[in-house]
């Protein structure tokens, strides 16, 4: 059996990822596909368009075998954190020997020489890296100075695409890691902005124009277009509860920044939530708006995805002291989220290789050990905050999380 691993948000599931997962079952001959995906939120900290089994159902219609959730903390963690913790599982999972992703520029020999020179951290290097962040740069953008400066200018169209800088991590997470995992990347097949290989990112702006207009009737035609037949068939009849923004999350984060005291321990801010941002988001006044404050926060020398994951972190309780590297999970699980009826044959795998524990039926789950019982509590959480606000936006109810069960496709 030969399995290939792909890590994702699937937010939603387009025809840009069944390609692929086609080129990816083309490319390695494997005979199965399993995806590690981001659950109630993204890298970004914003809330997912669509609730995670029914995410994780559509990319089973269209082949993936098994669909498992990545935890929240990796979820909503740095590149790095998600890149090492997805990489971890899916090697812990023991069904997976190639992972695959898709790039804009597929140059092993590229990729290589920036790993090795990220790993090995050159005089050189470091000092590039640190003047240009004493500079005011953001880390990316301090980095990006630093490689070239070793590397030369050529590595900077490398860096500067939204697909290679993760797959940089990807590269990073698996020797930092010992895993044994093969590479496997293939090169994006258009710009994913238009047409039938519209990105995520697309849909949801398309989505969110049609609301704007009111045309929100066309919503269903368009979803035909821009996913796989069977994504397409579960999505549509939701296309009236896609779009939950940000927005929504204003409530919440106004409630926890009138509970903001004087500037706590370092191992007691909210995870990637710097001093200096803690401070300035004390004397943001209220009311506001979740834009608002973000824009309130951002400076030079921090990104806007940082700045947006330690809100989230704030709101879920995720402080600093809840980091833990993926290696040192002494008994990582992983959250089933959707399967093909045909392969829950490959969960008897993963149990009779007793290094991860699938979680099929929550209310049993009980883990192992503080970290893991810190880990899915966060989870749990994760999962209260989402349903409040499909909730508020919709008037939906989803089930209680320990009462969810995986979605089993014929």
């Amino acid at each position: 059996m030969k399995a290939i691993g792909i890590i994702s948000e699937y937010n939603p599931y387009h025809t840009g990822h069944a390609y692929l997962l086609r080129k990816a079952r083309e490319i390695t001959g494997a005979s199965h596909a399993v995806s590690v995906m981001s659950g109630c939120f993204s890298q970004q900290g914003s809330p997912m368009v669509l609730d995670k089994y029914l995410r994780a159902a559509a990319a089973a219609s269209d082949g993936l075998d098994l669909v498992f959730e990545l935890p929240v903390l990796y979820a909503t963690g740095s590149a790095r954190d998600f890149a090492e913790g997805a990489v971890l599982l899916l090697t812990r999972l023991g069904l997976v020997d190639t992972l695959c992703f898709g790039v804009e520029d597929p140059d092993p020999d590229s990729f290589e020489r920036i790993t090795c020179c990220i790993l090995e951290e050159p005089a050189a290097y470091r000092d590039v890296l640190l003047e240009r962040q004493k500079a005011g740069d953001s880390y990316p953008a301090a980095r990006e100075e630093a490689l070239a400066s070793v590397l030369g200018d050529d590595v900077r169209p490398v860096l500067r695409q939204p697909n290679n800088i993760l797959a940089l991590e990807y590269h990073l997470a698996i020797r930092r890691l010992g895993s044994p995992l093969k590479i496997c990347m293939i090169r994006r097949n258009s710009d994913y902005h238009s047409g039938s290989t519209a990105s995520a990112t697309a849909i949801r702006n398309h989505l969110t124009a049609l609301e704007a207009s009111g045309e929100t009737g066309s919503a269903g035609s368009y979803l035909r277009e821009a996913l796989p037949e069977g994504a397409a068939g579960l999505l549509e009849p939701e296309a009236a509860h896609f779009l939950l923004s940000s927005d929504g999350l204003t409530p919440y984060l106004a409630a926890r920044m009138m509970e903001l005291s004087d500037l706590p321990e370092e191992s007691e801010l909210p995870l990637d939530m710097t001093a200096e941002v803690y401070q300035r988001l004390r004397k943001v006044s209220l009311p506001s708006d979740y834009e608002s404050i973000v824009n309130d926060l951002k400076r030079r020398n921090e990104t806007r995805g940082r700045i947006t994951r330690s809100l989230l972190h704030l709101m879920l309780g995720i402080r600093e002291k809840d980091r833990v590297r993926p290696a040192e999970i002494q008994s990582p699980y992983l959250n089933l989220l959707a399967a093909r009826s045909e392969s829950t044959h490959l969960l008897r795998k993963v149990q009779d290789a007793g290094e991860l524990i699938v979680i099929t039926k929550k209310s049993a789950y009980i883990p192992a050990d503080p970290v893991t019982d810190r880990l899915w509590s966060l989870d749990r959480k994760a999962a209260s905050l989402y349903a409040q606000l499909v909730h508020d936006a919709f008037g939906i109810t989803l089930p209680p999380e320990l009462k969810r069960t995986p979605v089993i496709l014929d």
